[in-house]
């Protein structure tokens, strides 16, 4: 019996978190600079696949991808990356803080 496919047909094995890019950065060039290559300490905003909720994450050793559904760029992070999240329960105004 096969195991249930958790987004659009795909699985996120455990451990990891997937989430869309809210804004890509680019070089001066224009070039995508991908995850976890910046020399800073800033975390990642990312838009979560499963829930469509926000969360931060730490880059180092994330993964940068074109999720298949959507042909947009995705980036798993350990699930022990994750610094902050969006709860539930979160007002969504702009005034709203971490």
């Amino acid at each position: 019996m096969k195991e249930p496919l958790d987004v659009n047909g795909y699985r996120i094995m455990p451990g990891w978190r997937v989430g869309h890019l809210l804004e890509e950065s680019t070089t001066r060039s224009g070039l995508l600079v991908p995850a976890g290559t910046e020399s800073t300490s800033d975390a990642l905003t990312l838009i979560d696949i499963k829930t469509g909720r926000r969360f931060w994450a730490v880059p180092t050793g994330a993964w940068r991808f074109l999720w298949p559904p959507t042909g947009k760029v995705a980036v798993a992070v350990r699930e022990s990356q994750i610094i902050a999240e969006e709860d539930d329960d979160a007002p969504t105004s702009e005034s709203s803080y971490l």
